[in-house]
């Protein structure tokens, strides 16, 4: 694949997917902040609002990192910024893109809020899963993508 047009490619959905996840914050925060428990959208999946200062499932909340959070976020988004282009392989690309625009959008709510949103609230009976947002859907799936490829070569 020519380097212009992964490169290409990869902003694009880095760009769609970290405006659907800021958008769909941004939704949340407006529509869903002040309703508790949130709104059960069918039995298993509620839309909530979680404000998340640590890491993933809220590990390392009680401390107050989420500005090295950010910065970290960043970091990390270099590194896949520099995997992207060595990469040739277009799913591969497409894996790292969705990493990308998921680090992105959760760094910039650690950097500028001091916490990332988390909403979707899945759940059997009384056991709940960790809340989570899109940012981190991306990354989950992305991750998947990309180590496939990795294993499959």
């Amino acid at each position: 694949m020519e380097n212009r047009n992964k490169n290409l490619l990869s902003l694009i959905i880095t760009i769609i997917l970290l405006s659907l996840d800021q958008l769909s914050k941004y939704f949340i925060e407006i529509n869903i902040k002040y309703l508790d428990p949130g709104i059960r959208v069918f039995n298993g999946f509620n839309i909530v609002y979680v404000e998340n200062k640590g890491v993933s499932f809220g590990f390392l909340s009680e401390y107050n990192i989420p500005f090295f959070l950010g910065i970290l976020s960043f970091l990390i988004s270099f590194y896949i910024y520099f995997l992207i282009r060595k990469s040739s392989d277009k799913v591969e690309i497409f894996g790292l893109s969705l990493i990308l625009g998921g680090a992105l959008g959760n760094g910039i709510d650690r950097f500028f809020k001091g916490y990332v949103i988390d909403f979707i609230d899945l759940y059997y009976k009384e056991y709940h899963w960790f809340a989570f947002n899109l940012a981190d859907s991306f990354i989950t799936v992305g991750a998947i993508i990309f180590f496939s490829r990795i294993l499959k070569n």
